[in-house]
């Protein structure tokens, strides 16, 4: 029972009349004392005095049960208001402490109209196309939730569906990781509804029930980047990335950046660029997805704009994966799109070396690879950190690793304002694609 039904019982008790005195036990008062009666009337009226004992009694007993209907009544009076007051009023909008974080995401896809952008899926629906969440189903985990292979009816084509992780909510005050799962569920409703790009992951649809929140995206068979590079785990590992392919990689990524950060209004910035976050198709084009982190650089959420190009800054606190993480935002809390090619620079890093962006095997001072390899250019080594496969190609291919390299460089200053954007990224790689020697010049990307 609420404690604010103990209270109220414990009012309506207080308030209640006292006992009779037949029901006190042996520590109730003695009663008056009478005068002798008359011999006459104690003989011809004996049984008065066991009457009227008890017609006390059978008083007491029905002042109690009135007492106590009463109490059952108020009870289901506040009960009942207890529930209208709990549930959902005319709309779909609900109030109070029951709102759950499915409701929460229902609700906030209503207001920006999101429900009809894209097909709402119902849970009967994404538990038969996943086998019922079947673990040999799962394609992988992360911070979120868990992606499985679907596949969609009516035509039985194959998608990704992740199953966000939505732990219980401790209170409807209490910030807790629910309440970011779901800000993360309805932030890529959002912005994956307005995106279209050859080099993004696409959303094809949603789930916003009481038993999961579920996002229904393309299914790229291939992996992630971070998985052919770092070839971790047991299963089948990939053959080492050519150099060409990496490249072309790390062109298609920067096209898509150049998307977010110039063609789309207001501007997107990804905010968890890394190398888990690339998929890899069955051609071995890569594909940006998981934009739970992102934001919209909208004006009302600005505070200052540069002069020049309308740059926003958006302030927020600092969110991202461990070596992607934009110092100059962790410093500042001001996030822009150079914060985008900053963790991209650190990819890029990735590619020419095939190490992880952190590595607590290697000294303090070299955790971060991009602390690592920035060092490592400035006194001229970067030959001991070139990805042995990529060394043993070719060396008519070296030119282009090291251009490749300094434009890393560039990406990952510690002031955003060295680094260059996403356009600027883009027509560097494309440049650097042109002095591939001949025969690798046909397999380019863009």
């Amino acid at each position: 029972m609420p404690p604010r039904l103990h209270l109220l019982l414990l009012l309506l008790l207080a308030a209640l009349p006292p006992p009779a005195a037949s029901q006190l036990g042996d520590h109730a008062a003695p009663p008056p004392p009478h005068p002798h009666p008359h011999p006459l009337r104690t003989r011809t009226g004996g049984g008065g005095g066991g009457t009227g004992s008890n017609n006390n009694v059978l008083t007491t007993a029905l002042v109690s049960a009135a007492s106590l209907l009463v109490v059952l009544l108020l009870y289901l009076c506040v009960a009942i208001a207890v529930r209208r007051y709990r549930a959902p009023r005319p709309g779909g909008q609900e109030e109070g402490p029951s709102l759950t974080q499915s409701s929460r995401a229902a609700a906030f896809l209503r207001r920006h109209g999101l429900n009809h952008n894209r097909p709402a899926f119902t849970y009967e629906q994404l538990r038969a196309a996943t086998a019922g969440f079947d673990a040999g189903r799962k394609l992988g985990d992360g911070g979120f939730g868990t992606v499985y292979l679907g596949y969609l009816p009516p035509s039985g084509r194959p998608a990704a569906v992740k199953r966000l992780h939505v732990p219980p909510s401790p209170g409807p005050s209490f910030p807790s990781a629910a309440a970011a799962i779901t800000k993360s569920f309805c932030n890529e409703v959002l912005i994956l509804s307005a995106l279209r790009h050859p080099h993004l992951v696409r959303l094809h649809g949603f789930c916003a029930d009481p038993r999961a929140l579920l996002l229904v995206y393309d299914f790229v068979p291939n992996g992630t980047l971070s998985h052919h590079l770092h070839r971790r785990g047991t299963a089948p590992q990939p053959p080492p990335l050519p150099w060409r392919t990496r490249l072309a990689m790390a062109a298609q990524i920067a096209s898509a950046l150049e998307y977010l950060h110039f063609a789309v209004k207001p501007h997107v910035v990804h905010r968890d660029v890394t190398s888990s976050n690339i998929f890899v198709e069955a051609d071995m084009r890569a594909r940006l997805g998981d934009f739970g982190l992102s934001r919209l650089l909208a004006q009302p959420d600005a505070c200052s704009t540069a002069t020049g190009r309308e740059v926003v800054v958006c302030c927020t606190a600092p969110q991202g994966t461990p070596g992607y993480l934009d110092p100059d935002y962790h410093r500042s809390f001001q996030l822009t799109e150079k914060s985008d090619v900053y963790s991209f620079g650190v990819v890029v890093l990735e590619l020419v070396t095939g190490l992880r962006p952190v590595d607590v095997r290697r000294e303090r001072r070299d955790v971060t690879l991009a602390d690592w390899v920035v060092s490592k250019i400035q006194i001229g080594e970067l030959r001991e950190v070139v990805d042995p496969p990529v060394l043993d190609e070719s060396p008519a291919m070296m030119p282009t690793v090291e251009a490749v390299a300094e434009l890393a460089f560039r990406c990952v200053a510690p002031d955003k304002d060295d680094r260059p954007d996403a356009r600027e990224v883009l027509a560097e790689l494309r440049r650097i694609q042109g002095m591939l020697p001949p025969e690798l010049s046909s397999h380019k990307g863009s």
